[in-house]
This record gives structure tokens, sequence and C-alpha cells, in this order.
């Protein structure tokens, strides 16, 4: 974080999530049976196509790149925002919102176009909740209780 009369960015590093909500034995072996018996049916059946959608549930549910947690580098500057390698300038939102899933804080900021909104993780331990919100007030409008329920939903599984 640098400071100078005025604030010129605002940075922090947190994990995309702490932990994969269906890493249980039970969840694993419930889709393992399921996905086991869609291959088992396609063999039987002949059917290429279900198959491949077999194989790819398999990758999909089975795979630890799906279960590990990602750290990820927000940056917060004049501009616009960094996150991870990518850009977003500000004049792609048109506001903000901090919400909490009851474990975390997350920062969801709304677009401009018919497309789903960027939210990531506010690190309160490296970062004043306070401090980013009036930085954020400086290029966006705050809103209270807009978050898309999805995105709630979303957040309430992925801590």
């Amino acid at each position: 974080m640098t400071t100078d009369k005025e604030i010129l960015e605002i940075r922090w590093k947190t994990y995309s999530h702490i932990h994969h909500p269906y890493g249980d034995l039970l969840w694993h072996l419930f889709w393992g049976v399921i996905v086991g018996i869609t291959i088992i049916t396609a063999i039987f059946s002949n059917d290429f196509w279900l198959l491949i959608i077999g194989l790819i549930a398999l990758i999909f549910f089975f795979h630890p790149t799906f279960y590990e947690p990602r750290l990820m580098d927000i940056k917060l500057t004049d501009k616009g925002i960094h996150l991870d390698k990518k850009f977003y300038p500000w004049k792609k939102f048109y506001a903000f919102e901090i919400f909490d899933n009851g474990f975390r804080k997350f920062i969801f900021l709304f677009t401009n176009h018919f497309s789903f909104g960027l939210h990531f993780p506010l690190e309160e331990f490296f970062v004043n909740e306070e401090e980013v919100r009036e930085f954020l007030k400086k290029f966006l409008e705050e809103y209270q209780g807009k978050v898309p329920i999805t995105e709630k939903l979303y957040r309430s599984f992925f801590l």
C-alpha cells in the first residue's frame, strides 16, 4: 500500500477460497457413483457423446486443480483494478458493494454490460475496509443489498 497526500493504490494478496465445500468423502462417493453409471451406460449403449460428458464430469468432479485455492494479487489504483494479471478499468463498472457471507467479506463490482459482476475477497487482516470503501467511492457509487443472490450463494459455498 502506497500513501502520499492521497492514496494512489491499495494492494493485498488473498486466496480465492479458503476451502472447497465438496471435499468430503460422501460428496465424492455420490458423484463417483453417478459418473461411473453414466460412463458404463455410455459404453454399453455405444453413446459416444454420453461417454464424452461422463469423462468430462470425471475430470471436473475429481481433478485436484478444482479444489486448490489460488493466491490472488489484488491492486486498486486510480486507473482501475488489477486482479492477478488482468486489468479492469473503472469505466467498466458503475457501482460496488462490500458484502459479508458470515465468514469473509467480499467486494462486488457491478458491470455496465449484461455480464456478471466481478467479485473478490476483501482481506481485512491486510487492508482496512473503510479505507477501501472510501477509495472505491472516488470512482464508483456504493450500493447496499443489491448483490445478486447467485453471487451470495456462490460465496456461501466457496468461502
